[in-house]
């Protein structure tokens, strides 16, 4: 839901809440306004019903009421049933805004799981007691005052005499109907604010929980029967079966509980045994239903978590033999290659001898393929001794802006030459970092590397420097290269950190493949982290380093 939505609804729960406590203030007041009619006048002598049912009265003092002043108390009786009217519909607006808040109350997050916030965190029966204080308290003071107001405004002589009904409003009854108002509002609007506070933990499921009873009964719980043994907790269900067992009246009980939750008991015992049977038939897929948190519940989850490690195993130790099968096809294919090439040249020049015009030529190509696989020799072994951990590491402050920097300037000549355009955006003039100095400027040549090696020629690339974490307290400096790939990149990142794993799956390219493994393990040496992303043919590699203060 976006941020318009959420302020929208807000307001309407809002609205609907004080709407709600307005109807509910003035259903109460109509009530008593009603009431204070009937009872203020003496000619009815506070009887309601003789008002809409006189023939029932033909023998008392009210008859000759009726006889003599029929027309007002027809009058009088339309007002009573107008004020109740009133109070008839602000009551059904009441409980309908009611109903509306109780299940719009209660926002949740990503997970579906209901937010609580500071006020739920009340003990349940704190929250309770102040619904029925506002209720009691508060609404008795609210009629007490009202009535006040009523009494002081209303004229002496009675309400039913000439000239109609009149009140007289002066300084004690406004003051008792400003009172009166205050401590209305104020009752409903705390006693509603608590409600509404009660149902979102019945919606979070935590209004027992989060109630003084319910906690100390957990506790018990948890340590008489939770906390124990196996045989502790059979022990206390036999010994409380046993004690409501013997008398008549709880002999029932505990027999419909036996029958109740003893079928619940024998089903799980079956679903673990047949969980078992299919784990050790070999079908790690299979889930053992997990519903509650019981003993056996409890031993159903692990047999799960068993399988599902079993799984985790089995799937890895699959993806090394894997990876063993392409290292070796690799090394092979990158080692036969140049020793091919050199074995073939050797061979022509014992034939031509060294005098042949073509003597020359050979002589170079010999040195770039032994050249080549002097390279490929010491990626082996730098690959070996950084994923072994056996290189020395001496971290100090290095600005790792200053040495990105550097590494441009040492490649400058050949950037240019693949067409690339190099784009540098840093938050700060210096990004300084603990790391090793000679370690990470390993990094960020086989980074550039790869760049030249494998992005589209004449575009951009960009390298963003920024600083994460709190913003008055930064603790990793991140440095993120992008780069359009001239190969599509139909592989997943994680298997580019892999040795020997190209982008290029023709391996025309004269990488070997080993650049990006490298370089991973020779961050992780400097206690930092390397990641890689891809996003069509968009190719973002990440390093992330602790800051240097």
């Amino acid at each position: 839901m976006d941020t318009k939505s959420k302020k929208s609804n807000k307001f309407v729960y809002k609205s609907v809440f004080l709407l709600c406590v307005v109807s509910f203030m003035a259903t109460v007041l109509g009530i008593v306004f009603s009431v204070f009619l009937v009872n203020s006048n003496g000619l009815i002598r506070g009887d309601f019903w003789a008002l809409y049912f006189p023939n029932d009265y033909h023998s008392t003092y009210l008859a000759q009421v009726w006889a003599k002043n029929e027309a007002e108390l027809i009058l009088f009786r339309n007002q009573i049933s107008l004020n109740l009217g009133i109070a008839l519909l602000c009551a059904a607006v009441a409980a309908v805004s009611f109903v509306y808040l109780c299940t719009a109350v209660g926002d949740r997050d990503e997970d579906g799981k209901v937010i609580l916030k500071g006020v739920d965190r009340v003990y349940t029966e704190i929250q309770l007691c102040v619904i029925a204080a506002m209720l009691a308290a508060g609404g008795s003071l609210f009629v007490k005052l009202t009535l006040l107001a009523l009494h002081d405004a209303s004229p002496a002589n009675g309400l039913l005499r000439e000239g109609g009904f009149a009140i007289n409003l002066y300084e004690p009854s406004v003051i008792a109907v400003i009172l009166a108002c205050v401590t209305g509002t104020i009752s409903a609007y705390a006693g509603l604010w608590m409600c509404m506070s009660c149902i979102r933990k019945i919606k979070a499921r935590r209004f027992v929980k989060q109630s003084m009873i319910g906690k100390v009964f957990m506790s018990l719980f948890e340590t008489l029967y939770s906390g124990g043994s196996l045989m502790r907790k059979i022990m206390l269900v036999a010994i409380l079966a046993c004690l409501l067992s013997a008398t008549i009246v709880l002999l029932p009980v505990v027999l419909v509980l036996v029958f109740v939750f003893m079928p619940k008991r024998v089903r799980k015992y079956e679903e673990i045994k047949n969980g078992v049977n299919e784990v050790r038939g070999g079908n790690l897929e299979y889930k053992i239903p997990v519903t509650g948190k019981s003993e056996l519940d409890r031993l159903g989850a692990g047999i799960n978590d068993i399988s599902q490690s079993s799984k985790t195993a089995v799937q890895n130790e699959m993806k090394n033999q894997r990876m063993k099968a392409e290292l070796i096809s690799n090394v092979s294919h990158d080692l036969k290659t140049p020793l091919t090439s050199i074995v073939t040249y050797i061979d022509l020049l014992k034939t031509e001898g060294l005098s042949s015009e073509n003597a020359t030529e050979y002589l170079d190509v010999l040195d770039q393929k032994t050249g080549r696989l002097k390279q490929l020799t010491e990626d082996l072994f730098e690959a070996a001794k950084a994923s072994s951990g056996a290189m020395p590491v001496k971290r100090e402050k290095v600005d790792m802006l200053s040495l990105i920097n550097q590494g441009l300037g040492e490649m400058d000549q050949k950037i240019k030459a693949s067409g690339l355009e190099v784009i540098v955006k840093a938050e700060l003039e210096k990004h300084c970092v603990w790391a090793d100095g000679q370690l990470l400027w390993r990094v960020f040549e086989n980074l550039l590397g790869n760049v030249l090696k494998y992005a589209q020629a004449n575009t951009r690339v960009y390298i963003d420097m920024s600083e994460q974490g709190a913003a008055d307290n930064p603790k990793l400096v991140v440095m993120d290269i992008k780069n359009i790939s001239r190969q599509a990149l139909n592989i997943e990142a994680n298997e580019l950190l892999e040795r020997f794993k190209r982008g290029d799956e023709s391996r025309a390219t004269e990488g070997s493949g080993l650049g990006l493994a490298i370089a991973k393990d020779l961050v992780k040496l400097q206690n930092g982290w390397l990641d890689i992303k891809i996003d069509g043919d968009l190719f973002k590699a990440t390093v992330m380093l602790e800051k240097a203060g």
